[in-house]
Parts: C-alpha cells; sequence; structure tokens
C-alpha cells in the first residue's frame, strides 16, 4: 500500500524478495491526479421578484466539475436557481466527484419581498372643456413612489393631466420601483366635448343720435339662455340705451357658461348732430317784402331741410321754402288787416337728423314804395293811397298852402282824394304825413289827379 502519493502518473513493480533482480512492471501506468481546486461561489446575476414574475433568481458564477446548491444540501448541475422567494440564500458548490470538495459564499444573496402593487387609481378632480380654455384636465389622487398614464404606454410623474381632448380615459399607475406593478381605474374618465357657442348675435335696431334725443341705441335680435353685450359688459336685456357716439361690438354668451362668447358685427353710433342755425332777414324785392332765411356755418344743407313758416297766431303761412313772400301773405289773409309790428316764426328741420330749430321775427312795417299819386276815377287802380300794410297810426294831408285838409287815425286805405268834410279835393300835388304805430313819421308828396273838369 503506497499512501500520500502527490499527483503523478506511477509504473507499478514487483520483485522477487530472494532474488530483487527479479522485477516486474506493471503493463499499464497509474495516475493520481491532480487535487480539484473550487473557488468561493459568488453570484453571476439575481433577478428580484416583480409583480409581473413574484419569484427571484439567482444565477451562480460557472466553475468546471462542479455542483451548485443554495442549501447546502440538495445539489445540481445547473448553476441557475429561479422560482425563488423572498429569504436569504447563502450559495454553495462542490466537487462533482468528491462531494466532500465543497465551498461556500462568504456573504448571503438576499431575494427581496414581492414589490406590493399600488393603489387602485381614482380622479380627484376632473375639469371639462370651456369656451375658454378649450381642453379637459384629470387630476388623479396622489401616491407615493409611483407613475402615472393615460394610456398604460406613456407615463409621467405628475398626477395632473392637462390639454386633454375629448374621449374617455382610462387612469394607470405604476410602481417606480417595479414598472411591471401597474393598476388602471375601474371605469373610465370622460372629458365632454366643447361647449356649443351661441348664435352669431344680429342687429335689430340702431337709432342714431338726434337734436332732440342727443345719444343712441342697440338692440339686439333676442337668444335664450343669453346675455348681451356692446362692449360695456353683460346685460339680460338686448336693448342699449344712452349710447354716446362711438363704437361698438355686439356679442351674446351663455348664462351658465360666461365664457361661451359669440360676437356680431361692429357698429357705429353717430355723432352728435350740429344744431341748426340760420338768420331770417326782411327786404323788398320789387315792391314785395320778403323775408328769406339762410344758414349759419353751415349747419345745414338748405336742400335737406324742411320749412314751416306761421304767424304769431301759429297759423302756417309758408312753407317748403327759405323764402316768404310777407306782401303776398297779408294781401291774400281774409279778415282783420295785420297790426304791425307783425310777429312770424320759422321752424327749419333736417329731414335726415330729425334736428330743428324755430326762430322769431318781428316785422316792423313792409312797406316798400309808397304811391306816388292816385287817380281816383273808380277804375280799380290807384283809386286810393293805399297804406293798409304799414301800421298806420295817423295820415294827415295838407295842401300846398300848409293847410290840413284831410285826417285819419288808424289809416289803411280810406283816402281817395276827399277832404274831412267829405268834399272832392281838385287835382293838385299835396303833402302827407305819416305816423307809424311803431317807428319814425314818414312825410313825402302825393299826386291828386283827377280827369279833365
Amino acid at each position: 500500500v503506497f499512501t500520500a502519493l502527490a499527483p503523478n502518473t506511477y509504473t507499478l513493480y514487483v520483485r522477487n524478495t530472494a532474488d530483487n533482480t527479479c522485477v516486474t512492471p506493471s503493463s499499464t501506468a497509474i495516475t493520481i491526479n491532480a487535487i480539484q481546486v473550487i473557488q468561493v461561489p459568488t453570484t453571476s446575476s439575481v433577478v428580484q421578484p416583480t409583480c409581473g414574475t413574484p419569484s427571484g433568481s439567482i444565477t451562480i458564477t460557472t466553475q468546471v466539475g462542479v455542483e451548485y446548491s443554495l442549501n447546502g444540501t440538495v445539489y445540481q448541475s445547473s448553476n441557475s436557481f429561479s422560482g425563488l422567494l423572498p429569504n436569504t440564500y447563502t450559495l454553495y458548490v462542490r466537487s462533482a466527484t468528491d462531494n466532500t470538495c465543497v465551498q461556500s459564499s462568504l456573504s448571503a444573496t438576499t431575494i427581496n419581498a414581492i414589490p406590493i402593487a399600488p393603489v387602485i387609481p381614482v380622479a380627484s378632480t376632473v375639469v371639462q372643456p370651456t369656451c375658454s380654455t378649450p381642453a379637459g384636465t384629470i387630476t388623479v389622487t396622489p401616491q407615493a413612489g409611483v407613475s402615472y398614464s393615460l394610456n398604460g404606454t406613456s407615463y409621467q410623474i405628475s398626477n395632473v393631466f392637462a390639454g386633454l381632448a375629448p374621449n374617455n380615459y382610462i387612469v394607470y399607475v405604476r410602481n417606480n420601483a417595479d414598472t411591471t406593478c401597474s393598476v388602471q381605474s375601474l371605469t373610465s374618465i370622460t372629458i365632454s366635448p366643447l361647449p356649443l357657442l351661441p348664435v352669431i348675435p344680429t342687429l335689430m335696431q340702431v337709432v342714431q343720435p338726434t337734436c332732440l334725443m342727443p345719444a343712441g341705441s342697440i338692440a339686439i335680435n333676442t337668444q335664450v339662455d343669453v346675455q348681451y353685450s356692446v362692449g360695456n359688459g353683460y346685460q339680460s336685456s338686448p336693448v342699449f340705451n344712452d349710447l354716446t357716439p362711438g363704437k361698438y361690438i355686439i356679442s351674446v354668451r351663455f348664462v351658465n357658461s360666461i365664457a361661451c362668447v359669440a360676437l356680431g358685427s361692429e357698429v357705429t353710433i353717430n355723432a352728435i348732430p350740429s344744431p341748426i342755425q340760420f338768420e331770417t332777414r326782411g327786404d323788398c324785392e320789387n315792391k314785395e317784402f320778403i323775408l328769406t332765411a339762410n344758414p349759419l356755418a353751415g349747419s345745414y344743407n338748405p336742400n335737406e331741410v324742411s320749412y314751416q313758416w306761421k304767424d304769431k297766431e301759429g297759423n302756417l303761412v309758408g312753407t317748403n321754402s327759405n323764402v316768404l313772400n310777407l306782401t303776398d301773405v297779408i294781401s291774400s289773409t281774409p279778415g282783420a288787416p295785420v297790426v304791425f309790428p307783425a310777429a312770424y316764426s320759422l321752424t327749419v328741420t333736417s329731414m335726415s337728423t330729425g334736428c330743428e330749430t324755430t326762430s322769431n321775427v318781428t316785422v316792423e312795417s313792409i312797406y316798400c314804395n309808397i304811391q306816388k299819386g292816385i287817380s281816383p276815377d273808380g277804375n280799380g287802380s290807384n283809386d286810393f293811397f293805399d297804406l293798409s300794410l304799414m301800421d298806420v297810426k295817423k295820415l294827415e294831408i295838407f295842401n300846398r298852402y300848409g293847410i290840413k285838409v284831410y285826417s285819419q287815425m288808424n289809416y289803411t286805405d280810406q283816402w281817395n282824394g276827399q277832404s274831412n268834410k267829405g268834399e272832392d279835393l281838385p287835382s293838385a300835388t299835396y303833402y302827407y304825413v305819416i305816423e307809424f304805430n311803431s317807428g319814425e313819421p314818414k312825410t313825402g308828396w302825393i299826386y291828386l289827379i283827377r280827369e279833365k273838369e
């Protein structure tokens, strides 16, 4: 028996104990193998449990001619151990040919506990789209250590999802440490369609300022459940009064969704029309007394106004002209003679703006030319000394010797060549003195011509 042999190749020999020259070698050599060296086992990889794979795995760094174990009892040829429950494991390797050759790891390897899945997500708030913010927002109740998604693919750290189009959404949350740990909401969350806008507002009426009503108004066609505006706040009434000149944009909005605004057209309230100003003058034209009205400072176009002339009693004496022939008016007016000074009024009205102005004029007298003579021959022409339109207080007639031959108070046209006694005065030149009810007296000569006596 040969013991404590070092690894080598040996040939066996036997010899005769009586004759040591009698030696016989073995036909084959015998090999004493080298001692097997086993390394301390280490892990090449450790896979921890996940929600998707609720067990771990350990892979031991491979060695030649060994078996592997995690408990030192049960060995296997594979260096990979899977399906491991959470625990602490010591690694073992032993010689496949000599199970007494065993090495264990210097430290244990831990398989962690299975991760805890997040809580089923719910929305804490849902903000629906409005006309002012045409997208929805979903805010998920926050959890620690998770990410959030609305499609199960793209995740984010924030629990707020803004800018959402109308749709149905499922909320997902997953564990940041284990992305296989994800859960989804039990029901979908709906982002509603955008609210409808009101109908575009249209005008019902625009009233422009006038001289009598120095403010404009706008009326909008009515709609249901809306408020109305022309740019200065909203109101329930579609009518806006007391508007100053300027530009206004009409709009409507829903009562229950005030951000839903529909704009209409721009409306202009014109400037307040300039007041009508005019002057009235009286002049003689061809022995007729004419009143004429003319605009001041270009305040109106004479072709765009109407005219109404009235006497002091309010009787209409002329229309549609800026000229009034007062001689014709008085001569064609029946009844009592006109007493001077006489009052008249003219109202000028703009046909485009409705502005009107009334002005009074006082006519002291309308005499334009006192007769130079009379011929009382009964032919109806110059039979009388006619001063009927001159508001005469008193008429006196003197002959060429200065003797008063005729006198009449409140004279109109009574003298036709007679004396105070009613006798016909002879043809001659006479001197007259006219006293008016107002104004200075007037004197002059008048010829009395009779047919040949």
